[in-house]
């Protein structure tokens, strides 16, 4: 029986993982606030490809990862697992939305679309193809995929690559593994029965949950120095959640089970997600 195009679109939009998009819109979005400028048709630009090409990037990776996907509960049932979407289908589909926002990016300026472009492929072949299955690096190397979004915000507004745009890029590079290692380690079984090399898969709890803490320490620097280009109330801001953050690091050092990592993880994104809306409203009023 054929599938109808509505249930086809749900299925990719379920793939294109929009959980994450919204987070990588929002960098976009606070990349661009950052220059202290508004321009509508390269900010609308940069969300819209910026939105199409991370949709692809990670319906690629899901067509290229279903065996893996198939032994992990926590994506057993995706649609490319399921059979909805076979893995060439999902390449395709997916390299044609990559290419569709890169060129989307091109309304802004190139320099906005090869930011664009670099997210994608860092995702699809640094990431997904290079790194996850042969390195516990996989993820802090990977990380340079969320800067992109931030760099094409900046770019969008600026045609520029300048330091604040590249800190604001290293703040969500240096937040990515403490993040991520957060998820690996409430689901380190996931991990070791697909093969893949995460952090948490290869140390003991206790051991990878003080390497999460230090990286949200290494993170804290990134985040605070951005202060010197959006205020005063950002710092504060800004301190007061780091402060959270580093607390909860340390309570899941001292506890390392899967349900504190869970905390661990889920406070994690409003974290980065908070920072980034006080660049946003801070740099429009």
């Amino acid at each position: 029986m054929a599938t109808s195009p509505t249930v086809k679109l749900i299925y990719y939009a379920k793939l294109s993982k929009p959980r994450i998009i919204w987070l990588l819109d929002l960098a976009a979005l606070a990349g661009a606030a950052l220059s202290s400028k508004f321009l509508l048709i390269p900010l609308i630009s940069v969300l819209a490809g910026g939105t199409l090409a991370s949709g692809g990037a990670m319906i690629i990776n899901e067509g290229i990862e279903i065996d893996k996907d198939k032994v992990m509960k926590r994506t057993s049932k995706r649609p490319t697992v399921m059979g909805y979407v076979s893995k060439k289908e999902a390449i395709l589909v997916g390299s044609v939305m990559l290419v569709l926002g890169t060129a989307i990016g091109l309304i802004a300026n190139p320099l906005t679309s090869f930011f664009i472009l670099l997210g994608g492929l860092i995702y699809i072949l640094v990431y997904t193809i290079w790194l996850k299955p042969r390195t516990p690096l996989n993820i802090v190397i990977g990380g340079f995929a969320g800067s992109a979004a931030a760099w094409a915000g900046y770019a969008a507004m600026t045609d520029t690559f300048t330091i604040s745009s590249l800190l604001l890029g290293l703040l969500i590079f240096m937040w990515t593994p403490g993040h991520f290692w957060s998820l690996a380690l409430k689901y380190k079984e996931d991990y070791s029965k697909a093969g893949i090399p995460m952090l948490p898969v290869l140390l003991p709890e206790k051991d990878s949950a003080k390497y999460i803490a230090i990286s949200n320490a290494l993170m804290a620097p990134f985040a605070l120095i951005l202060y010197l280009y959006v205020g005063l109330p950002y710092l504060i801001v800004t301190s007061i959640m780091t402060a959270l953050l580093l607390y909860n690091s340390m309570v899941l050092f001292r506890n390392p089970t899967a349900e504190e990592a869970w905390k661990s993880f889920k406070i994690s994104a409003p974290y980065l997600a908070v920072i980034l809306l006080t660049i946003i409203i801070l740099k429009i009023i």
